[in-house]
């Protein structure tokens, strides 16, 4: 459920077409997941056995002030933009 609620919350602030910011926000997360197991045990490394959880604490405490300063733009209702190939015919795309 938080899966669904974030990802419409990504796409619902994004000024970019539904499939531009869908995919700008698979990217940091893809990204993320594939980066903290390999940097919690570095950071654990470079300081102590807290910090990586500390680490993660701050990022999710940011994540949050996030959604409380951008609030506004998740209020107003979301316009769907209608991609060009829906209406033009693939010709007309391309000659543009």
């Amino acid at each position: 459920m938080n899966n669904t609620v974030y990802t419409e919350l990504a796409l619902g602030v994004s000024d970019a077409p539904r499939p531009v910011a869908s995919a700008g926000y698979n990217f940091v997360r893809w990204f993320a997941a594939a980066a903290a197991p390999f940097f919690a045990p570095k950071i654990e490394e470079w300081s102590d056995i807290h910090i990586p959880f500390v680490v993660a604490a701050v990022t999710a405490l940011l994540g949050a002030v996030v959604v409380v300063v951008r609030r506004k733009a998740l209020t107003h209702e979301a316009e769907e933009l209608e991609t060009r190939h829906a209406v033009e015919d693939s010709v007309t795309v391309f000659a543009n």
